[in-house]
């Protein structure tokens, strides 16, 4: 908080501008009340040019980078899990900034960590995620609990061709169909035929490829990257996401050989397939024989097709899932409750860990400030007390006080996170029930849960315009840079893991990662000013102290103005009484030297001639003499 003081005008009471004035004559009254108006008085623009130098110049870039930036790393250190000082809210940052800034007047608040929440969040997802076993292929009619029901995926795949070759021109011979997807050579559809013996036998004969010119109805998204994928949900059972891979948007027409080709692969995972192989310096037999078979089956216009319907098919598999995950909650009243009540629990345990954070931060600003005030300014300093022994238990009782007083402050903040914590975790819960490009939407809204309530705090706050703008950004912005730092996690403690002690080492890297990320990121932000911040805090800032000078010139105007009046009425009373007395004299004919002398003594002017031994002795001196 920048200090006004060396802004400040000199000020002036009455009995201050008085004793100025005392012992000066009328002649060195006027002089001596202007050296006083104008006395450590600063030129207008100095005190301008000084206030732009205050903003331009701000913290040094230690102080605004370069601690936060090793504060981060110590940071990373407290979040080691052994040491369990991470998942109660504590790090090195906040330490520091609560001691620096601890006052007994202030009340302690329960703080965020936007790391810790994400953190928490993480866990809570793992940890309601559905296990429905690994994928299995069953051919047999009983396998209604299996994720491939083999018999009902059959009739599906029947029932979407013959609605597929009744809807072709040739409805007459419903034999020839086109492929989906297939595009020749020459950029036509790639037509295909019903199997039969006669057209298998008739392509022999002709040594052209069965499996090249026979259909088959392939799943687009197949069912086992679709159980892979989608089985997490709580709400969707392992019928709804075969319902979901046997909807008619899921299923293509393609060559019996593509679709051996493809196999269980999305075509998304196909083409990553080709891409490394072709990266590859040197393949094994096998890979060659792979590559070459994709290489000369689907040719490029016939990837596009491909992905172009996978993106399709996969969209309205998502719609088919999200459909079923919305009826179920609405009809469900048991997936809802264990739901609530799964948050209420982790909620209760967020809040008995912040709860012990926070009384411990509290503990450690309180006597941290007292220990540093001591060795500082010594053990009686801002007591009241006179002996060190008395001192040091008025300390003691002092923060004993003030922490028994905000107990009742942290209690209440820690019920209000945890009340926030329910809802999220509630909302996270329902988040992961869904699936696809939905599920990823409603994240967002759910980890940033904290950040928007911040910002309607911010929104509601009584600063300017563009500082709530200011603050809002930093605050998304370090959200963001948080969340970008978790999904780049593995990539980034890949290496660290594998090394002796890596589970160890990984959080703290993480943590220091995405704390230094989060503090460059908020610096630059400052150093843009994106919303002129700093000129409006400027603006204000002269506003401020030009307005503290003016009631400081008022101020002292006044005293000045009281001093001066009072002692020019003296100063007219006592110059009256010397011209009467010497009026006086003259009218009597008496000698009005002594008149004279009172008066310029009166005045403070050296006559220089006192006598008439002065007189005598100035014309023996002097060729001339010159009376003005």
């Amino acid at each position: 908080m920048a200090t006004n003081d060396k802004y400040a005008q000199p000020v002036l009471s009455t009995e201050q501008v008085l004793s100025k004035l005392r012992g000066c004559s009328p002649l060195q009254v006027s002089k001596q009340l202007i050296d006083m108006e104008l006395h450590d008085q600063r030129d207008s623009l100095e005190v301008m040019a000084k206030i732009y130098d205050e903003f331009d110049q701000g913290g040094n870039v230690t102080d605004e980078l370069l601690k936060p930036l090793l504060l981060n790393m110590c940071d990373g250190l407290l979040s080691i899990k052994k040491l369990g000082l991470k998942r109660r809210g504590i790090t090195a940052t906040r330490l520091v900034s609560e001691i620096n800034n601890f006052d007994y007047l202030g009340a302690s608040v329960t703080d965020k960590d936007l790391q810790l929440e994400k953190s928490r969040l993480d866990a809570d997802s793992a940890a309601h995620r559905d296990d429905k076993g690994s994928y299995t292929r069953d051919k047999s009619d009983a396998a209604a609990g299996t994720p491939d029901n083999y018999m009902e995926d059959v009739g599906k795949k029947t029932a979407y061709t013959k609605a597929y070759f009744s809807s072709q021109q040739e409805k007459q011979e419903k034999l020839r169909v086109y492929s989906e997807l297939e595009v020749n050579d020459k950029g036509e559809r790639k037509q295909l035929r019903r199997s039969s013996q006669q057209y298998k036998a008739e392509l022999e004969a002709k040594g052209l490829n069965v499996v090249e010119r026979t259909y088959n109805a392939d799943h687009n998204l197949p069912l086992k990257h679709i159980y892979d994928e989608y089985q997490g949900s709580k709400a969707l059972s392992v019928g709804d996401l075969r319902d979901a891979a046997g909807s008619a948007e899921n299923f293509d027409i393609i060559s019996q050989k593509l679709n051996k080709v493809k196999l269980d692969s999305s075509w998304t995972e196909l083409k990553q397939k080709r891409d490394t192989l072709k990266a590859k310096p040197k393949l094994t037999s096998a890979e060659k024989k792979t590559l070459a078979s994709l290489e000369a089956h689907v040719n490029d216009p016939t990837w596009d097709n491909a992905l172009a319907r996978e993106a399709e098919a996969r969209s309205a598999v998502e719609s088919h899932l999200n459909k079923k995950v919305v009826n179920k909650l609405l009809t469900d009243s048991k997936l809802v409750q264990g739901a609530a009540i799964d948050a209420g629990k982790r909620a209760k345990d967020d809040l008995v860990d912040s709860g012990v954070g926070e009384l411990i931060i509290l503990v450690v600003k309180t006597v941290s400030f007292e220990l540093k005030d001591m060795f500082e300014n010594g053990m009686t300093h801002g007591t009241g007390c006179s002996s060190t022994l008395e001192a040091f238990g008025f300390r003691m009782q002092r923060a004993l006080k003030y922490i028994k007083q905000n107990i009742v402050n942290i209690g209440l903040g820690s019920l209000k996170d945890a009340a926030v914590n329910f809802v999220k975790y509630l909302l996270n819960a329902i988040v992961d029930m869904f699936v696809g490009i939905l599920k990823k939407a409603l994240k967002v809204i759910t980890e940033g849960f904290s950040a928007i309530l911040a910002s309607i705090k911010i929104l509601m706050g009584e600063s300017s315009p563009a500082e709530k703008a200011d603050a809002i950004t930093k605050l998304l912005a370090t959200t963001v840079v948080t969340y970008i730092g978790f999904a780049f996690e593995e990539s980034v403690l890949g290496f660290i893991n594998k090394l002796p002690f890596g589970d160890v080492l990984s959080d703290a890297v993480m943590v220091i990662f995405t704390g230094i990320a989060s503090t460059v990121v908020v610096w630059l932000l400052d150093k843009m000013d994106l919303f002129s911040v700093k000129d409006e805090k400027r603006a204000a800032r002269v506003k401020e102290i030009f307005d503290m000078r003016i009631r400081q010139i008022k101020e002292n105007t006044d005293a000045f103005e009281s001093a001066a009046l009072q002692t020019l009425a003296k100063n007219k009373l006592a110059f009256r009484q010397m011209a009467e007395s010497m009026s006086l004299a003259i009218y009597d004919d008496r000698d009005v030297n002594d008149s004279v002398y009172a008066m310029a003594d009166f005045m403070k002017i050296d006559l220089e001639i006192n006598t008439t031994d002065d007189f005598m002795a100035l014309l023996g001196t002097q060729d001339r003499l010159i009376v003005n």
